[in-house]
């Protein structure tokens, strides 16, 4: 079975490419990984489940902002 997941190389710091992509659905759910809200299925329990059932870690810090910025992205589509 083939990888169906891109994968993309960025040379530079996720906090410049966080700035870069702002006001384009993109959240910081975690120190490494910056997500495509289009891709969340689901926000829980300190975690974020992907649309390809990857399960990503959200910190106890950020998860109200996540879920709160989630659940209104949510309601806009």
């Amino acid at each position: 079975m083939e990888d169906k997941l891109k994968k993309y190389s960025i040379y530079g710091k996720l906090d410049e490419l966080e700035k870069e992509l702002q006001g384009n659905d993109f959240i910081r759910i975690h120190q490494s990984y910056l997500v495509n809200m289009k891709h969340i299925e689901k926000v829980s329990r300190y975690e974020a489940l992907l649309n390809n059932g990857i399960k990503l870690e959200i910190p106890k810090a950020r998860y109200k902002f996540v879920e709160e910025t989630f659940v209104s992205y949510k309601g806009e589509l």
